[in-house]
């Protein structure tokens, strides 16, 4: 029962927080907003119309213009306008839960659609392919590092993980981005620049997936170098700060060897937080990076929020904001769920 209440506990807060979250974002941005509805009601008029003409030939100009007003005023109104502000802040939440994030201005997805909807799910598994994958190298390799920089504290890997955290956290991703292109694609010329795949892309599968391993190689290798170091840091100073409680102590005491220490005690007491550090690690890289996506030509969230920003297509921008945030608490809220369900405190209701 203890972890059922924490559950239903920390769903209540983490809904009221992202709604509370939402609802700021929606009082900033709301003449934004406005506009946006406005365009996508007239974006879709616009689509009425050429339906309308196009399947009944014989109306006059007069009906599909009272036609396309009516269904334009309905449009408008599904959203608010026209209503108080509460109805039109509730409808327009409501509509905004629901994904409903209107049209781009100028941006388009890959197969024409110009809904921001489409173009988000259109360039966001790229980046869950390359920062989940880069997250998940980083998560694997850093947690052994700082575990092993934690068995032999204040040895030579010990002394050297700060150093390595400080320096790889100081170098900017778009810096060794260009080393990466300069060295690997000019100078050596055999790793491609940027992009996710040769033009035209190579037929078969197995060609393909070699040539998507070619492009994605420079990024991935950068955001691991970016980010390992100080992940591994974080890890290892879990782990040395549960090595100097008393069990271990006494576990040592009892003749048992470091590893068995290290992995049955330490890492057992140590991996709430461990898995809550990586939960949030694999959230957070949903998002993307702007400035990796740029350097590398990556087509992901990032580079689309780059696009967005510099067309000035409002729809896009506060679409991907809003997709961002339910990313961000969603994985604050899985990262909660993980921490309550390996901590055995909550587990008994304690």
């Amino acid at each position: 029962m203890g972890y059922a209440r924490f559950i239903v506990g920390k769903t209540v807060s983490y809904v009221l927080a992202l709604f509370g979250a939402v609802s700021i974002l929606y009082v900033g941005v709301y003449p934004t907003m406005q506009k946006v509805i406005q365009a996508s009601g007239n974006e879709a008029a616009s689509e009425f119309q050429r339906n309308l003409v196009k399947g009944h030939a014989g109306l006059t100009l007069a009906q599909v213009q009272a036609a396309v007003a009516t269904f334009k005023a309905s449009y408008l109104s599904a959203f608010g306008f026209n209503q108080p502000f509460p109805i039109k802040y509730a409808l327009q939440m409501y509509n905004l839960f629901q994904f409903h994030l209107g049209s781009a201005y100028f941006l388009a997805a890959p197969d024409g659609s110009k809904q921001v909807t489409d173009i988000i799910v259109a360039y966001l598994p790229n980046t869950i392919l390359l920062f989940t994958t880069g997250t998940l190298l980083v998560v694997g390799v850093g947690a052994i590092i700082g575990l092993l920089a934690a068995r032999s504290a204040g040895g030579r890997l010990d002394r050297s993980i700060p150093i390595i955290a400080v320096i790889h956290s100081s170098i900017p991703a778009w810096w060794i981005g260009f080393v990466m292109i300069a060295y690997f694609a000019y100078s050596l010329n055999i790793l491609p620049s940027g992009g996710i795949s040769s033009v035209p892309p190579p037929p078969g599968i197995l060609a393909g997936f070699g040539d998507l391993l070619s492009h994605i190689t420079l990024p991935l290798l950068s955001f691991f170098i970016v980010n390992v170091g100080g992940f591994a840091y974080v890890i290892r100073s879990l782990a040395v700060s549960t090595m100097g409680e008393d069990f271990v102590t006494t576990a040592r005491a009892r003749g048992m060897t470091e590893n068995r220490v290290l992995f049955r005690h330490v890492l057992r007491t140590a991996s709430p937080s461990i898995a809550t550090q990586s939960i949030l690690a694999v959230a957070g890289s949903f998002g993307g990076a702007i400035t990796t996506e740029v350097v590398f030509r990556w087509p992901g969230l990032g580079f689309l929020t780059f696009a967005a920003i510099t067309a000035n297509d409002l729809p896009v921008i506060v679409g991907s904001t809003f997709v961002l945030t339910i990313i961000l608490f969603l994985g604050l809220y899985l990262g909660e769920l993980t921490y309550g369900l390996l901590d055995p405190r909550i587990k008994t209701g304690d």
